[in-house]
């Protein structure tokens, strides 16, 4: 009788069965890339977009000031543009967020909570103030021009830099500071070239944030 064939068992010790070190390598990089890219919260173009709204918006609160004399402030339509166009990038910005951070919880959902609440409170203190600086008798200049043109980028520098220095963060730490020196840049170009200023120094930020990430996913 023809004996039964049983089929041969495999183990680690047969070569071809054994697990290429580089090739785990290289799947565990491709895994990784791609977790990043998923949940990559400011993807490349959601900064470009960003530079094309802040240039075009803070472009016409320039082109609504330029020669007033006296100085009294952007236009109503200047302003509508520009907040709404700031506006439109948060939705946008925030709807990006949502979605990277779904099914996030614990500690990391209490944080994101406790950054949103910050912001909120900055930019309540940021309003108060105006009003109080228009209140003291501060002049167009300040209160319609430097003050709103400079100094929200002031506290946004020092938020993203108290972070980045916290969490030992390069890039927001980076962040931080060319907020600033956007910021101070502006204050010192005076009520109406500040916000040529603030358009322009945003937009190439932005860009070159946005070419640095895609260089990192690249490599």
């Amino acid at each position: 009788m023809d004996q039964e064939k049983k089929p041969q068992s495999t183990s680690l010790e047969d070569g071809d069965e054994e697990i290429n070190p580089r090739i785990a390598a290289q799947l565990l990089q491709e895994t990784t890339t791609q977790a990043k890219r998923q949940f990559d919260v400011w993807p490349p173009y959601l900064l470009f977009i960003g530079a094309v709204i802040f240039l075009l918006t803070f472009g016409a609160a320039w082109w609504s000031v330029r020669g007033q004399h006296p100085y009294v402030g952007p236009s109503g339509g200047a302003l509508a543009a520009m907040y709404g166009g700031i506006v439109v990038w948060i939705i946008a910005v925030s709807t990006v967020l949502k979605r990277a951070n779904s099914g996030v919880g614990g500690r990391s959902a209490k944080q994101r909570k406790a950054y949103q609440s910050g912001w909120i409170t900055v930019l309540l203190a940021y309003s108060i103030f105006q009003g109080a600086l228009y209140h003291a008798g501060a002049s167009h200049a300040i209160v319609y021009g430097i003050y709103p043109a400079s100094v929200p980028w002031l506290f946004a520098g020092t938020v993203f830099v108290t972070i980045g220095a916290i969490r030992e963060e390069l890039p927001a730490l980076t962040l931080g500071v060319v907020l600033i020196a956007i910021g101070l840049g502006s204050a010192f170009a005076g009520p109406v070239a500040a916000w040529l200023v603030t358009g322009i120094g945003l937009a190439v930020a932005f860009v070159s944030f946005a070419a640095v990430r895609i260089v990192q996913r690249r490599s």
